[in-house]
């Protein structure tokens, strides 16, 4: 049986297909982001083309309420094509209705792609236009008020278009320089939504796209956006994520596209801008550097299990795109929805967007401020930290908590980078992924003198134990590796009673060379867990070494328990491929299903058949294939058991 869908103007239950999604959906962003009445719209309009040729129009906006009655006065004329059309398929039928009505402008899109023409006056000439007029406006005479943005319908529409125009017709071989350039549109656009000016002036105008369609330039336009991003970069707030340096260089329709997509909506408040930004930022570095990617469902894990408090501080010294802290602020996003009883039938946190906006400015005030207090970072990669400042500032801030520096420098140089906001035994809680595997060694004898791990150690063989020797050698192949020397930082930023969870490879846990690292551990730290992570964990992202989460807790007053029990897991489905590609939970039907085992979606074809499942909706819905929430009931229960030795 066809899937039902609830037509967003009339209503009523409509059987879903391909076609007919994009349709709800670009009438949702009619109404949403243009203003447009829904008593203004009709859908499967006929429309005479000829003495015996009638067909229906997908959507017909009319100038009012009667006309729309009467079906008079067609005003614009929109065709819908399924995500896999691309122009001319269906252009000449549009352009057919309109020529046979009164329709001022006609609009084609597929859900991935929209184009925009007003009629002109000579018989079947167009001129192609940068985006509708909002309600109430004409051609020409575009004003956009900052009272009049609205959140937007589907952000990750907009960054999929974006990604899709830049990658087609702007060719760079650097994805990161593209990251960078949209994101400084971004900030751009955040500029002009957080002056105080009433109009918007982060805007294309009908006369510069002209331009830009005719010569490729709009000096008004561009001169308009680079001040907006100049300002940007002056904020004090947004300084340490800019080093002015920074310069908007992809071609100016490229921008115009950004611009286009973004000037009627706030970003500031729509709800899902995290979301939208890390799949965009997936879709650029995923599979390309692998200090950026953590598989989300070690996130989950390690976040869930170390149950940060919200009055505890939390770091990441190695935090690359912040993944880890993104995931910590959501657990306290979380946390808040339950204490204030935001709460689904099931007990459930709610999602952002179905609270109301008294409850979303509460929420959003609650997560900057434990955000800017709480959550800490460090990278010695300037690129990265501008990445997890940008994160963080989309998740509503804790980006002043992030710092651009080598967390493994003596304690006194790293206070001073950090603005003595990070110091020895100054963190509450530690979640890292720091590099390892082929990244090198660590051979600077200043950094390597501050450690225990920065000495040779030997076994003596009468009594076994370690005893420590020289200073290792920084000669070339000398040194020691990060991973080893940030098990020491990390456990040395802990205050008592602090806890972490570090992912280091194996051999550091296995190898008879490492022994001295885990007899060292023994006397200086209670091992609370050991969650092995499936050989294919990091293949597809540059490091192919296995590796597990180790989970610690630095004892108070250096007294650890003679005897206690430890947690071991052994993870065998990560979510994701040897080629870093999502794999999903799937029934005994073979459906992919969400995280109620519900299954996604289907699409249908025009008879109402089942085709396949959604492909979208499997992206957005489909719970990971990973036995990650297993591992965390075993877990419950092992606290509930042994809660006198954890946490």
């Amino acid at each position: 049986m066809a899937n039902k869908i609830t037509c967003y103007i009339r209503g009523l239950e409509i059987t879903e297909t391909p076609e007919e999604k994009v349709r709800q959906e670009y009438a949702r962003q009619l109404v949403e982001e243009y203003g447009y009445p829904k008593e203004n719209i009709d859908l499967e309009v006929p429309i005479q083309m000829g003495r015996d040729d009638k067909k229906r129009a997908d959507i017909v906006i009319y100038p009012s309420p009667q006309d729309k009655d009467r079906r008079e006065n067609h005003y614009i004329i929109v065709e819908c094509k399924e995500p896999d059309a691309k122009l001319p398929d269906g252009e000449p039928q549009l352009k057919g209705y309109v020529n046979s009505t009164t329709a001022q402008i006609g609009v084609w899109t597929n859900g991935l792609e929209i184009k925009y023409w007003k009629r002109l006056k000579e018989p079947d000439r167009y001129e192609e236009k940068a985006n509708l007029p909002r309600y109430g406006e004409q051609y020409g005479d575009k004003k956009i008020m900052k009272k009049d943005l609205r959140p937007s319908s589907n952000l990750q529409a907009k960054f999929d278009r974006i990604h899709n125009d830049i990658y087609a017709n702007y060719k760079a071989g650097n994805k990161a320089k593209v990251f960078y350039q949209v994101i400084y549109l971004l900030f751009a656009k955040i500029q002009d939504e957080k002056s105080f000016d009433k109009e918007c002036k982060f805007v294309i105008y009908d006369r510069e796209w002209d331009d830009i369609l005719a010569t490729g330039k709009s000096k008004a336009f561009e001169n308009r956006v680079f001040d907006l991003f100049n300002e940007a970069k002056s904020r004090q707030e947004f300084k340490d994520i800019f080093d002015g340096s920074e310069k908007i260089e992809i071609p100016t329709r490229q921008i115009a596209n950004v611009v286009r997509e973004f000037e009627n909506i706030t970003i500031l408040d729509t709800d899902i801008k995290g979301e939208a930004f890390q799949s965009f930022l997936g879709a650029y570095f995923r599979g390309d550097a692998g200090q950026f990617f953590t598989p989300d469902p070690i996130k989950k894990l390690v976040v869930e299990m170390l149950e940060p408090e919200p009055d505890e501080v939390v770091l990441d010294p190695a935090c690359g795109s912040s993944g880890f802290l993104v995931f910590a602020v959501n657990y306290f996003r979380d946390l808040v929805k339950k204490q204030r009883g935001w709460l689904d039938e099931n007990g459930n946190p709610i999602k952002d967007s179905e609270l109301t906006k008294d409850q979303r400015e509460i929420l959003r005030g609650n997560i900057k401020e434990y955000a800017t207090t709480h959550i800490k970072g460090i990278d010695f990669d300037n690129d990265l930290t501008k990445v997890a400042k940008m994160y963080m500032v989309m998740i509503d801030d804790g980006h002043t908590g992030i710092w651009t520096s080598n967390a493994l420098i003596p304690y006194s140089e790293l206070g001073k980078n950090t603005n003595q906001t990070i110091t020895r035994e100054s963190i509450d809680i530690i979640m890292t992924n720091p590099p390892f595997g082929s990244k090198g060694k660590v051979s600077d004898q200043n950094i390597l003198a501050d450690y225990d791990f920065g000495y040779t150690w030997k076994k003596d063989k009468a009594t076994g134990e370690f005893e420590k020797g020289k200073l290792l050698a920084g000669k070339k192949g000398g040194g020691q590796v990060p991973d080893i020397l940030f098990i020491e930082r990390c456990i040395g930023l802990l205050k008592e009673g602090g806890r972490m969870a570090i992912v280091l490879p194996d051999g550091d846990l296995t190898n008879q060379n490492t022994e001295f690292v885990r007899a060292w551990l023994k006397d200086k730290v209670q091992i609370i867990s050991v969650v092995s992570l499936p050989q294919e964990t990091f293949v597809p992202f540059g490091a192919g070494v296995k590796s597990s989460v180790l989970f610690i807790k630095k004892p108070k007053d250096g007294k650890l328990p003679e005897k206690y029990p430890i947690f071991f897991a052994n993870i065998e489905r990560i979510g994701y491929d040897i080629r870093g590609r999502k794999t999903y939970k799937r029934n005994n039907k073979g459906e992919v299903v969400d995280w109620e085992d519900r299954p996604i979606e289907y699409l249908t074809d025009k008879k109402g058949k089942k085709t396949k499942q959604d492909p979208l909706l499997v992206e957005m819905q489909g719970a990971l294939d990973t036995d990650v929430p297993e591992i965390l009931k075993e877990w419950d229960k092992f606290k509930k058991q042994y809660k006198s030795y954890l946490w």
